[in-house]
């Protein structure tokens, strides 16, 4: 069974990495499960936003390298797998909801990607971050180092991808591939961040990720930024929300 679980707490869902025997390293199905999985709460009114960590104290390992002598051997089959993962990514980053990760213990290689196609990321001061690719002879994938780059800078980037090694929490903090840092219990504070997010507006916060990531893609933005401001102008949540404001409330968001 695909490694991957899943619970609904009000307006979140969380996606719960569920392999502790392997410090949350994801097999193939699991990839494709989690991808799948993203994907359905597209479609899903009452989720307004998604937590992903892992269990018993890991967030995730990264690809499950015991796997790679099937699955991973060569150009074929290493090019089947990509797709799996990177179907998971793509998932994340087109969701429109915020996804955020609450990290613990390992956050390794596609675990460290994983992490980092999140919209944003709470770390326990435990946690600690590496992309070994460079150990494996695996050259990082695009969207993964474009990632990198942007949260870390060329520098931090480089060094990560040269040198494989590790780095602890508070560094991650300090290079900006972490957002937040709290000494335990990075889930808890996940929770209050994504339940204030899911008080505002959902069409406001899906044109933000929406914008985001077209611009750090590299793709044009400004006829997509006009087509997502109309469509929120012309809303009836635009309309409450006008209305909240005048009657000294907190609006009642649709998402419609």
């Amino acid at each position: 069974m695909p490694a991957i679980l899943v619970s609904h707490e009000g307006p979140l869902a969380i996606v719960t990495l569920d392999r502790p025997q392997k410090r949350n390293a994801l097999a193939m199905p699991d990839w494709q499960a989690l991808g799948a999985t993203i994907r359905g709460f597209a479609a899903n009114e009452s989720v307004r936003a998604v937590i992903v960590t892992g269990a018993q104290g890991h967030f995730c390992a990264g690809a499950d390298i015991g796997e790679f002598d099937s699955a991973r051997q060569d150009a074929r089959s290493g090019e089947a797998y990509a797709r799996a993962v990177n179907s998971s990514a793509e998932a994340i980053l087109e969701l429109p909801k915020p996804v955020i990760a609450a990290i613990e213990g390992s956050c390794f290689g596609g675990g460290c990607g994983l992490a980092m196609d999140c919209d944003m990321r709470i770390a326990a001061k435990g946690a600690r971050f590496a992309i070994p690719a460079a150990k494996l002879n695996i050259v990082y994938s695009l969207r993964d180092t474009r990632n990198l780059l942007a949260l870390a800078g060329p520098g931090q980037a480089k060094r990560f991808l040269f040198s494989g090694e590790p780095v602890d929490a508070e560094t991650a903090l300090r290079i900006g591939l972490v957002d937040e840092l709290v000494e335990a219990a990075p889930l808890e504070a996940a929770r209050r961040l994504a339940l204030k997010i899911t008080e505002n507006a959902p069409m406001s916060v899906a044109g933000a990720k929406t914008l985001v990531n077209a611009i750090l893609a590299g793709r044009p933005a400004q006829a997509l930024s006009e087509q997502l401001s109309l469509r929120a102008l012309e809303s009836d949540d635009y309309k409450e929300g006008r209305r909240a404001f005048k009657e000294k409330r907190k609006p009642r968001f649709t998402g419609r």
